[in-house]
């Protein structure tokens, strides 16, 4: 999901299935995943920022998985935990570094799929992926 969209962790795991149009082959970014004291995880029903709403289509691998992980999704989230609650972005990166041991590629992070995705589609394009402002300074500079 990272490497086919770009979109940031907290993202990805905020997804419900409503989020997914797996007929269309798009995903909506509505929110991310915050921590409240005293309460635990929430899905924040906004993303970083406003520009970081939108629509992004799904490569086909992306796509091909989602479909699979419908067929045996238990709950509202696309990527829930093992008890079907939020899962929280710092432990997705810790099972990622754990995950990529010992590998060519353990020197990546979530982050990089990020940067991967934005290098191949150059700067306008980028900016509308990656969900920045309509200025493309932030854009250009990262």
């Amino acid at each position: 999901m990272l490497l086919g969209t770009e979109c940031r962790p907290g993202e990805a795991l905020a997804l419900r299935w409503d989020d997914v149009d797996l007929e269309g082959g798009w995903i909506t970014i509505e929110g991310t995943v915050t921590r409240v004291a005293g309460v635990g995880l929430i899905p924040q029903e906004a993303p970083k920022s406003e520009a970081s709403r939108r629509k992004l289509a799904l490569p086909r691998f992306v796509l091909d998985a989602l479909v699979r992980r419908r067929v045996n999704a238990y709950c509202e989230w696309v990527f829930p935990s093992a008890v079907g609650t939020l899962r929280w972005p710092e432990n997705v990166r810790q099972q990622w570094n754990v995950a990529l041991r010992g590998t060519g590629v353990e020197w990546m992070t979530p982050k990089d799929c990020r940067k991967a995705v934005a290098t191949i589609l150059g700067v306008e394009a980028a900016r509308e992926q990656l969900g920045h402002s309509p200025d493309s300074n932030v854009t250009s500079r990262h």
